[in-house]
């Protein structure tokens, strides 16, 4: 029973491993300073929770895969099936976040794959590109912007202001590694999915809606979750079950342990020599991204610097480079080499190559932008 239970521990820990970072730092942490409540932003954690409800409810009744079927049957050659896989996925994680557009169009890839018999690796590749490019140009796209949109007390004009150029740049990189892909006619029919019944996508759309006017501070962000949370008590109680909660509790331990360190002389060190400059608080977010995910070191780094502009498009452009660069594209990963183990070096490979062009290609102007 011993050794069961010690390989159950390790088994949680490798797959969560950014959790059991965040809880650690957080009860370290606490041995040498007391924590407080103040140091837990409610306000994310809420409208966090009520995301992910949402999106659980959309993907429940599969409307983006029944929208991307409709769409991708009308498509008449290669370049435009794998134009729309990608811009599909560049849209939707704008609104659902990178991890669910990936979990959802990335299988639909690999069915396709068998369908067409045509190597899609660097499709699946520029897709998982796309979800981390397209989460980054708005508050709700991932978990590291819904933070530091209420840490720094965001608008929403100041926070599309910020990231327009960006975003620019990296649909324009995408639409060009579209166009240069290879192309040949092809039909291509996918089964028709049955339509989303129509009252329950309304209610979802609406409820994604109201949610991200909490995220931009147009509505009160326990007000959006409790009528959230009422809908979908009596909806589909089911959704409750299959949110992530681990998330949750690793944006618990990331706020306790920013809490506590944040009036430590360390901190202030960093503070004045390190964060003490925009374009050394944007080359830390970049940097920290490559070796923790840029979730983490958006939340580690938040508390050390001012510079909320750099901070922000640091860890963004940040989620380019390596594979645990952003968590999304471990996911991935994850599906493509389950179904196909031997070409795991082809994905890494590719994968590797452009994501250091884009982090290059993006990253750079950015970069002399704050220098």
């Amino acid at each position: 029973m011993e050794g069961i239970s010690l390989e159950k521990i390790k088994k949680f820990i490798k797959q969560e491993i950014v959790l059991c970072a965040a809880v650690f730092l957080a009860i370290v942490s606490s041995f040498f300073h007391r924590p407080t409540m103040d140091s837990i932003d409610f306000g994310v954690l809420s409208v966090l929770l009520a995301l992910m409800l949402v999106v659980a409810g959309l993907k429940s009744i599969r409307f983006l895969d029944w929208l991307a079927v409709e769409f991708l049957n009308k498509c008449t050659s290669l370049r435009q099936v794998n134009g729309a896989l990608i811009l599909i996925t560049y849209i939707s994680s704008m609104f659902v976040t990178n991890d669910v557009a990936l979990l959802t169009f990335v299988p639909l890839t690999l069915v396709i794959r068998k369908r067409l018999r045509v190597d899609m690796v660097r499709t699946i590749v520029l897709q998982t590109m796309a979800a981390n490019l397209g989460s980054m140009a708005t508050p709700p796209g991932n978990p590291q912007n819904l933070f530091l949109y209420s840490h720094f007390h965001y608008t929403a004009s100041k926070f599309f202001l910020v990231m327009a150029g960006p975003t620019l740049l990296a649909a324009l990189f995408l639409g060009i590694l579209m166009y240069r892909g290879r192309n040949k006619k092809l039909t291509l029919t996918l089964e028709p999915m049955e339509k989303p019944s129509q009252k329950l996508t309304y209610l979802y759309l609406g409820l994604l809606l109201l949610n991200i006017a909490a995220v931009l501070h147009f509505v009160d962000k326990y007000i959006a979750l409790a009528i959230t949370v009422i809908f979908l008590l009596v909806i589909n109680k089911g959704l409750f079950k299959v949110v992530d909660y681990s998330l949750l509790i690793t944006f618990v331990g990331f706020f306790v342990f920013i809490g506590n360190i944040s009036q430590t002389s360390f901190v202030d060190y960093l503070r004045t020599h390190v964060l003490g400059t925009a374009f050394g608080t944007y080359l830390a977010g970049l940097a920290l991204s490559q070796v923790i995910s840029n979730v983490p070191a958006a939340m580690l780094l938040a508390g050390l610097t001012d510079a909320a502009d750099a901070l922000l498009l640091g860890v963004n452009i940040g989620g380019l480079g390596t594979l645990i660069a952003s968590m999304a594209s471990v996911i991935s990963y994850k599906i493509y080499t389950a179904e196909h183990p031997y070409q795991a070096s082809v994905f890494l490979k590719t994968f590797t190559v452009y994501n250091l062009a884009g982090l290059v290609i993006i990253g750079i102007p950015v970069a002399i932008y704050f220098y």
